[in-house]
């Protein structure tokens, strides 16, 4: 089946381009829960979910972004591959091939499927179920649709999302937070870290100084517009310069 709708999805006609996700977000023919194949491993996929349909259409998701990383991670010796927000572990398995690969993903449901997905594969991912932030803590998390917490945030203040819904709509989830530094101890490490964390990028940053000024790191990070002037200026303060930018995501490195 999913084959056949590969094929309908690429011949590049709009009306199929149009159909064909909607036929599996509203699990036609099947269950919104599958795992595919896609080269390099094997992912549960939430077909109600815009980013799984995507991965499940694709064969894969942020190509340009993904690519970049992996040309860095060739031509440098990494130690450790960091993923700030890893949602269902889709960046974390593909860099498996670096020895030491930590997921941080706070969304109790979304972390079940990450588990699911490493242990599937059975790569030597470590994975932990909270947000990384500036402080260890608990915090409410918001989102509006249980099949779409890719999303969810936790700064409520800073976040202009949430005033796009009603207030009836929107959900929450009690997360734990902790500090990056809590967890690792690393000096002198090539460090590839990946920061996707929706509004929360200056508390993450901040709960990893010590990692950040022991190591060299090489940096992608999702800024919304918001926050820009913010976490730049606190990026070069900490000796970080930009190398690269695609859409909303910026490559920083500090060495």
């Amino acid at each position: 089946m999913r084959l056949l709708f590969l094929y309908l999805y690429n011949i590049n006609i709009k009306l199929f381009k149009r159909v064909i996700p909607s036929i599996l977000r509203k699990q036609i023919f099947f269950s919104k829960f599958q795992i595919i194949d896609i080269g390099f491993c094997k992912i549960n996929l939430n077909l109600k979910n815009s980013i799984d349909r995507e991965i499940y259409l694709k064969g894969t998701y942020e190509r340009d972004k993904i690519n970049f990383l992996s040309k860095i991670s060739r031509f440098n010796n990494i130690d450790y591959f960091l993923d700030l927000g890893s949602y269902i572990g889709y960046y974390s398995l593909f860099f498996n091939n670096i020895k030491n690969v930590y997921a941080f993903e706070p969304n109790e449901r979304t972390f079940k499927i990450l588990k699911k997905n490493v242990q599937i594969n059975n790569f030597n991912i470590k994975i932990h179920n909270f947000a990384c932030s500036s402080l260890k803590t608990k915090r409410k998390i918001w989102y509006i649709d249980e099949n779409k917490m890719g999303g969810s945030s936790i700064d409520m203040n800073y976040d202009p999302e949430i005033f796009k819904y009603k207030k009836q709509n929107i959900k929450f989830e009690t997360v734990n937070l902790n500090k990056l530094d809590n967890i690792l101890c690393l000096k002198n490490k090539n460090i590839l870290m990946k920061v996707d964390v929706e509004r929360h990028e200056l508390n993450a940053l901040r709960g990893a100084e010590k990692l950040t000024r022991n190591n060299k790191i090489t940096m992608q990070i999702e800024i919304h517009d918001n926050l820009k002037a913010r976490v730049f200026n606190y990026l070069r303060r900490n000796n970080f310069y930009l190398i690269n930018s695609i859409g909303q995501d910026y490559y920083f490195k500090n060495y």
